[in-house]
């Protein structure tokens, strides 16, 4: 499909086991599933003693403030308690962020999160992809000075740091002259940093981002803690900007349980550290299984997924179904502005997942003649 001679992405995600079961008569205890990218460690142990102790309290309104997951939130990420918003996800906050901004139009380096753009078309937003193929997905100051003149007043560029599905991190002095350049152009900055967890705090804007009138920060519990049916997100930035997103949320966005799970875990420092260290591990390993194959190109990540280009005259569409006959669910990238059929993502899973995955690949690329 086609819309100003761009395609149009189709509105998929990884993570849709239920719909993965009911296709392929699987029980879902029996889908290894590596299209959603979600810490293998499995959510904090605290989780459930949390939401047992808060269960008599769902006969209450939760809080509309959300004044204990704010504070909580705000030592996290280095900032004020007025310098943040607490959604019920990111994609609510991206929504929220639209309708504040209205901006002019909206840029968006893709291939990237498929919701930036449907978000801002739902709207009528003149909507602006741009090929990051071209660039072998990477950003430098080079791709900045080719976008400058995209950007005008009332403008929104979007960026996903790290890139999902590339997995590649923009470094905080590759970002900042985008953030001059758009404060220049009288345009604004969506900076959504869902995966910089799995990086650390040493290359997240969010502390920055406070002293500017025209950059968001977006932050979120889902991968990195385990909790995407909580529903858990934050926008961080200047006081003035927050203010104008949180009058268009509905009052009540944060639920009960999300909210005090929410207010615990970002003080989980062993749970933190002991992530880092296991993705860290776990993609390498994973990477490094996935360039023996002679028909795989996989792509350096920072993040806790691997994007892989297929080199072979076989496609992810065929591949996905190969597995799946193997109980093992992957993300076929096709979907996403500027790739296609040969791209797809796997999530970095525990070391046996991992393993069973790369043996599945084993079997599936040598019974049609390739290893």
């Amino acid at each position: 499909m086609k819309l100003g001679g761009e395609k149009v992405e189709k509105r998929s995600h990884g993570g849709n086991v239920y719909e993965v079961s009911k296709k392929f008569k699987l029980d879902l205890r029996e889908i290894l599933d590596f299209s959603a990218n979600i810490n293998p460690l499995g959510f904090p142990n605290s989780v459930r003693q949390i939401i047992w102790e808060k269960i008599d309290e769902i006969v209450h309104y939760p809080d509309p403030g959300q004044v204990e997951l704010r504070e909580a939130a705000a030592i996290y990420y280095g900032v004020e308690p007025e310098n943040i918003l607490p959604g019920n996800g990111s994609v609510e906050l991206i929504n929220l962020t639209l309708e504040a901004l209205r901006p002019s139009k909206v840029i968006i380096p893709s291939p990237t999160f498929t919701e930036y753009a449907f978000a801002s078309r739902n709207r009528r937003i003149e909507t602006e992809l741009v090929d990051m193929t071209k660039n072998d997905f990477c950003w430098d100051y080079d791709f900045i000075e080719s976008i400058k003149d995209r950007i005008c007043p009332g403008a929104l560029v979007i960026v996903c740091n790290p890139n999902n599905p590339t997995g590649y991190l923009v470094v905080k002095d590759v970002i900042k002259p985008l953030i001059e350049e758009t404060e220049r152009a009288k345009a604004f900055l969506l900076l959504d940093e869902a995966f910089m967890d799995f990086v650390g705090e040493s290359q997240s804007l969010c502390a920055e981002v406070v002293s500017r009138s025209n950059v968001i920060v977006l932050r979120s519990l889902t991968k990195f803690f385990a909790l995407p049916g909580l529903r858990i997100g934050f926008a961080i930035g200047n006081e003035e900007l927050i203010k104008k997103i949180e009058k268009l949320k509905d009052p009540w966005n944060v639920n009960t349980f999300a909210g005090a799970v929410g207010s615990e875990v970002l003080k989980d420092k062993a749970y933190i550290e002991k992530t880092r260290e296991y993705i860290s591990r776990e993609r390498e390993f994973l990477w490094d299984g996935l360039r023996q194959f002679s028909c795989f190109t996989p792509f350096r990540s920072s993040a806790n997924f691997i994007l892989v280009k297929i080199t072979a005259e076989f496609g992810a569409g065929f591949l996905a179904r190969e597995l799946l006959r193997r109980g093992i669910a992957i993300r076929e990238c096709g979907d996403f502005a500027f790739l296609d059929d040969s791209y797809f993502r796997v999530a970095v899973k525990d070391r046996r997942a991992n393993e069973i995955l790369l043996e599945a690949l084993r079997q599936a690329t040598k019974e049609i003649g390739l290893e």
